[in-house]
């Protein structure tokens, strides 16, 4: 949620040797799949990428009328209308401005990025433990706090309280900043404020507008708002701008998929790694037919997260087994109806941007795309918690759907009318993934990574999990530029 390291500065992939056609294989057409191929390509390696979905992206995915959803113990099928605005990112689903690498990759691919609002003060926030459960303005919320903040800092500007030897000038200039930062009046008391919003907009004439009254102190502590909600626009991973692919999250791997056609093998299932004495031995199995292939190579790639990683029989070292076990992934899931009516923007005035509540769906995602169309795709929920994550993708996809109707009737009454058709994504049941994206423990993280980083023999690994950026698709890249990396130094130092 935005407690990662900054990323370095971004210098692009690394310079490889000339491959002169040597053969490299490369398990998993996600993102680091594909960024590792394309770069490997342009080299002169032979490459060959083994997909076992029928589709390239991995969990850059962006479902749309037509789709099909299949997970451990269910199928859904995306039931729709069609429309450019009408998709679903289950995986992915915004890119900060700062992400240079996959940025970069979408200026090569040609691949048209837009403006998402991610964090929107018009949006609600609601806590069954504040406010009677009642839904506040994201405004309101966060500029009340902020008064109520620096009211108490203003009250604690003498001497004694600052505990450092202050001029007067100094303290006035202080109460001038708590002033100004707080919306504080005259007497240094917050009393409301414009940023919070009003109780009767201003209009014409005598229409001067009322300022909405400060929501009491004690609700607000009371509430959970304080514990992210309020902070989430200002965490670097979280601010703006935040930007999003026209189209779609999948528009990136469908992008690379069709600049790579020659070299990925779609529904390719890898069954099983062998070392060789020349490199490696890659088993798999066509999807469909379950007809054996058996490819060789003096390096393999491995992309495959780790949760498919561990069911395959591979003849990794004791410890890369015991370090790819160590690894846990987030049990996030996704929600999404087809709204036939945008009642967030024709009833609340909210464009963008995401709502929060304690209840299981956690956040509220509303579409930038599409604005002012009459149809949507409104995302009511996104879970990311272990147990509520967990315990969701445990429920039936038609129980999904209900639990979250009933959470969306709390921010918006009597919207569930207006939505229809609902999907849902359980990441930790969505076969060849496992899991949203990976949280190293800081013990796995000390021992684990450096293992898993070094590589085994003729194995190397790349994607989010290996980077330091993880649940971003930066990490995937800058793991895979990384892994390119260890290959040319392979080659240079190899027979």
């Amino acid at each position: 949620m935005g407690l990662l390291a900054t990323p370095a500065a971004y210098a692009g992939p690394p310079a490889l040797p000339p491959g002169n056609g040597r053969r490299i294989l490369l398990l998993g057409a996600g993102i680091a799949g594909l960024v590792a191929a394309w770069e490997l390509g342009q080299a002169g390696y032979d490459c060959l990428v083994l997909e076992a979905r029928g589709r390239t992206g991995g969990r850059n995915w962006s479902l749309r009328a037509g789709d099909e959803i299949l997970e451990t113990d269910s199928v859904q099928r995306v039931r729709w209308d069609t429309g450019e605005h009408l998709y679903f990112n289950p995986g992915p689903a915004r890119i900060p401005h700062h992400h240079e690498g996959i940025l970069s990759y979408c200026r090569m691919l040609g691949v048209k990025l837009e403006v998402m609002c991610n964090d929107n003060r018009g949006a609600w926030m609601q806590d069954d433990a504040a406010f009677g459960g009642q839904k506040q303005r994201s405004r309101t919320v966060i500029a009340d706090a902020r008064g109520y903040v620096a009211e108490l800092a203003a009250k604690a500007t003498d001497q004694a309280a600052l505990g450092a030897p202050v001029t007067d000038e100094d303290r006035e200039r202080l109460r001038a900043f708590l002033r100004a930062f707080g919306a504080l009046d005259a007497d240094l008391v917050y009393r409301g404020s414009s940023r919070a919003g009003y109780a009767l907009p201003a209009g014409v004439g005598a229409e001067t507008g009322r300022l909405a009254p400060p929501l009491d102190l004690r609700q607000l502590l009371s509430s959970n708002f304080w514990q992210g909600p309020m902070q989430f626009g200002e965490l670097l991973f979280q601010a703006a701008t935040m930007l999003e692919p026209v189209g779609g999250m999948g528009q990136i791997g469908g992008a690379f998929g069709r600049r790579l056609t020659d070299v990925i093998r779609k529904n390719a299932v890898v069954t099983a790694l062998r070392r060789t004495e020349s490199g490696a031995q890659v088993t798999w199995r066509e999807a469909a037919s379950g007809i054996e292939h058996v490819e060789e190579a003096s390096l393999v790639l491995c992309t495959i997260p780790f949760p498919a990683l561990r069911t395959i029989d591979a003849d990794f070292a004791p410890e890369t087994r015991a370090a790819i076990a160590a690894l846990s992934y987030v049990p996030a899931a996704k929600v999404a109806f087809e709204a036939k009516r945008r009642f967030w923007e024709l009833d609340d005035a909210i464009y963008g941007g995401i709502s929060w509540t304690s209840r299981d769906s956690t956040q509220i995602w509303y579409p930038t795309a599409g604005i002012n169309e009459k149809k949507g795709v409104y995302v009511g929920a996104y879970i990311w918690s272990e147990e509520t994550g967990r315990a969701f993708a445990a429920k039936a996809p038609a129980d999904r759907l209900a639990a979250t109707l009933a959470d969306t009737e709390l921010l918006h009454p009597g919207a569930s009318a207006a939505l229809r058709r609902g999907v849902s994504v359980a990441w930790p049941k969505i076969p060849f993934t496992g899991g949203a994206w990976a949280e190293w423990e800081p013990a796995a993280r000390a021992d684990a990574y450096p293992r898993l980083l070094a590589g085994d023999g003729p194995y190397l690994f790349a994607g989010e999990h290996m980077s330091n950026i993880n649940g971003w698709q930066e990490g995937a890249v800058r793991s895979a530029h990384y892994a390119l990396a260890q290959i040319g130094e392979r080659i240079k130092s190899g027979p």
